[in-house]
């Protein structure tokens, strides 16, 4: 895995012009029902309408069109629990690279057939272990082992980026600037991209990152100043965690 870098403004504006061809650009709708409830104008960026139903394809695909000739030629390979494997698995087809896409044995079924689907010939399901943490580590070592490029879903820079094609979008999309943006945080890789951009683009903008309140690994590494294990994951706590950044 490539040293990390910080990701700049400027980063995620090249990510933008790289996965134009291939990413959607979606709606950035306003919310009547929400807009009313909370006395306020909510909008709702639409990332559920690109072709691999999430935003994942942004970084995904702004990672592995970077890849030189030796790496493509090597192939690709990542973990996921289903949306980012989706991602990866139409970059692969985009480029005409092969991908090893390593995912737990429990992924529901239909998004076991849609990474099929996007991915093609182009690549190969391996069904491992019953968690994330057990597909990743057997993605991980098969990139050491074959030489292929390890894809992660958010601790890359490249991907980071392309995630924060979103932030770009939702600006452009703006008849003014927005006063919050409210992102969903699992890995980080969305919001990072986001801030990354926004922090320079968008300053009188608030980012609010929310989270399951079971599961507040935001929170955490918020107090700790840097990633930390969260030792106790509760998915049916109700409730969610908001921090900013």
């Amino acid at each position: 895995m490539p040293e990390a870098l910080p990701v700049t403004a400027a980063d995620v504006d090249d990510a933008a012009d790289r996965i134009e061809s291939v990413v959607r650009r979606t709606p950035l709708q306003r919310n009547a029902r929400l807009s009313a409830q909370y006395g306020l104008d909510v909008y709702l960026k639409r990332e559920d309408l690109q072709v691999v139903r999430s935003y994942k394809i942004r970084g995904a695909y702004n990672l592995i069109a970077q890849l030189d000739a030796s790496e493509r030629a090597a192939g690709v390979a990542c973990a996921s629990a289903g949306n980012h494997a989706q991602g990866v698995a139409l970059s692969c087809r985009s480029l005409g690279i092969a991908g090893q896409i390593f995912l737990p044995r429990n992924t529901p079924r239909q998004k076991r057939d849609r990474i099929r689907v996007l991915g093609g010939a182009y690549v190969t399901l391996n069904l491992v272990g019953n968690t994330y943490d057990q597909a990743a580590t057997a993605a991980t070592e098969y990139a050491q082992d074959t030489g292929a490029t390890l894809v992660p879903p958010f601790d890359d820079a490249r991907t980071i980026a392309g995630q924060g094609t979103v932030a770009k979008e939702i600006a452009a999309q703006m008849v003014r600037q927005p006063d919050y943006v409210v992102v969903p945080v699992g890995g980080g890789g969305l919001i990072a991209g986001m801030a990354a951009w926004g922090s320079t683009r968008l300053s009188g903008t608030k980012l609010l990152g929310v989270e399951p309140a079971g599961a507040p690994s935001m929170q955490a590494a918020i107090a700790a100043g840097t990633p930390v294990l969260v030792p106790d994951i509760d998915p049916f706590v109700d409730g969610a965690a908001v921090g900013q950044i």
